[in-house]
């Protein structure tokens, strides 16, 4: 949605302030407000309700409160220019997720801290173990974010690449440090096997296109 695009407004100035249209308090995440180009003194509105509007007839780009009108692209141009690369990207996020959760629920089951009597194994065992914990949490958290912004896919893409690419080193860390068991094995060739197919997937959908 092209309202995506338009300037976020400061939110310490949305504390009191309500939304002329359903009257209810802008005081929520940014990413549901949008503030209008007009920038009068009531230039911010929900999202939603900005929508509504929107589809409500034909010139109804306009500013609810000084009536200032603001470009809106062609809908024919604009779903030629973005839901077919959006979806693409919003499909592989869901693969990638899945594969990224299995992944982690399987590092967790064969993480053990007790196999060493090294403390920096062990210390670093403990922090793996937490540290899946915490990306399966932040892939539910990513998921739910992206069904309020879906445009945000790019981005959702990015920080789970990044959390992952930090576990990688760590657990590369512990395989240097503890004995090569068959736990060890299996953690490394699991991080190694489903990390490659996900990229292999994602340059397979990309290609594709």
């Amino acid at each position: 949605m092209f309202l995506q695009s338009f300037e976020k407004p400061d939110k310490k100035s949305l504390e009191d302030k309500e939304c002329l249209i359903c009257l209810e308090s802008l005081n929520v995440e940014l990413e549901l407000v949008v503030q209008l180009p007009c920038q009068c003194s009531s230039a911010v509105y929900h999202i939603d309700c900005i929508i509504r509007l929107l589809e409500s007839g034909e010139n109804k780009n306009f500013c609810p409160h000084c009536k200032t009108v603001y470009e809106r692209p062609d809908p024919i141009t604009q779903q030629q220019q973005h839901p077919i690369d959006t979806r693409k990207y919003i499909f592989i996020f869901f693969i990638h997720i899945l594969s990224n959760t299995i992944m982690n629920m399987i590092n967790i089951g064969f993480t053990d801290d007790t196999d060493s009597t090294n403390a920096i194994t062990k210390l670093i065992a403990k922090m793996m173990i937490i540290s899946y914990f915490c990306k399966v949490l932040f892939n539910v958290i990513l998921v739910y974010t992206l069904k309020v912004n879906p445009e945000r896919v790019h981005s959702h893409l990015a920080a789970s690449y990044s959390f992952q690419t930090i576990l990688f080193i760590l657990m590369i860390c512990f395989y240097a440090f503890s004995k090569k068991t068959f736990r060890t094995t299996v953690i490394l060739l699991n991080n190694i096997i489903f990390c490659f197919c996900d990229l292999a997937f994602r340059l397979s959908i990309e290609c594709s296109s």
